[in-house]
């Protein structure tokens, strides 16, 4: 089983690495601190003739790591009622790998996926824009969310112990 999970705060250290390694704790892991990486925005390129233009960035290491796993953990903060920009920007550029490979969408497929949200400040009500915009991309990437926590850190042990089992 292997395990990436993607951290979209900006902050070092941070509650959203503080759930993943709650969360995680036992198991075998890959950790990407989107922060730690140069991921350009996207420029939309489909209705432009010629092969696409690809940012000289860490975007093609990270997506690696992606499509390789198993399991899919997001984890970020509430940022005005939706993801991480860091967050946003790195799946905003699926798109381009989408245009690019015409493998992608089947490379990706199959996963399954914990979304964690840290947010101090009703993050129950506050991220279910969040929560939604996850069922869509899980129903379009043909992922299972398995559990979707709001910052309930004691939750974590829980979910720890059936990720154990199935290890």
């Amino acid at each position: 089983m292997q395990i990436v999970a993607i951290n979209g705060s900006t902050r070092a250290p941070n509650n959203s690495g503080v759930m993943v390694h709650a969360l995680l704790r036992g198991l075998s892991y890959k950790q990407i601190q989107l922060a730690d990486y140069q991921v350009n925005e996207i420029i939309d390129q489909r209705h432009e003739k010629g092969p696409w233009q690809s940012a000289n960035d860490d975007y093609p290491q990270l997506i690696g790591q992606l499509t390789a796993a198993d399991w899919l953990i997001f984890a970020t903060p509430v940022y005005w009622y939706g993801v991480s920009g860091l967050l946003k920007t790195f799946m905003d550029r699926w798109s381009e790998s989408l245009a690019t490979d015409e493998a992608f969408k089947s490379k990706l497929a199959a996963k399954r996926v914990i979304l964690l949200i840290a947010g101090s400040d009703e993050p129950k009500r506050k991220a279910k824009p969040i929560i939604s915009e996850f069922n869509y991309v899980c129903d379009f990437l043909d992922w299972q969310l398995v559990a979707k926590d709001t910052g309930a850190v004691t939750r974590l042990g829980e979910l720890n112990q059936r990720l154990q089992t199935l290890n």
